[in-house]
């Protein structure tokens, strides 16, 4: 009996830790990133894609950025959106987070969109 219980609860464990990893991306919007630095900020200027058949809220997107060299977070910054894509519809947006240093460096671009079917993420670089 106590082995069965063992394997029963191992089993559900495991089939709870393959079951969250897969809900970590969500395919359902498509994100097109590109990276730069300008007038004293980090930013980015991207695009959503909406790939499902049903409308799509996107609520928030977060930008993290990291210094490339040392893995450091440079800066912090979201912008509430708030706009609902329709299905196969794309939303441009811009985001930009304030260089705390007097120098720019080699920088990781990281965004989070948040929306109504989950969360996206989406990496780019900057040399």
């Amino acid at each position: 009996m106590k082995i069965i219980f063992r394997s029963i609860v191992a089993s559900m464990m495991l089939l709870t830790a393959l079951a969250a990893s897969s809900s970590a991306q969500n395919p359902n919007v498509a994100i097109k990133l590109a990276a730069g630095t300008g007038a004293g900020e980090y930013c980015v200027k991207g695009s959503l894609k909406n790939l499902t058949p049903a409308l799509i809220a996107v609520s928030y997107i977060e930008l993290w950025i990291y210094d490339a060299k040392t893995c450091k977070r440079i800066c912090v910054t979201r912008k509430v959106i708030n706009h609902k894509i329709k299905s196969c519809d794309t939303l441009e947006f811009d985001l930009c987070c304030k260089n705390p240093s007097p120098a720019f460096v080699p920088a990781i671009y990281y965004v989070r969109v948040h929306h109504s079917s989950g969360i996206n993420e989406e990496w780019a670089f900057s040399g």
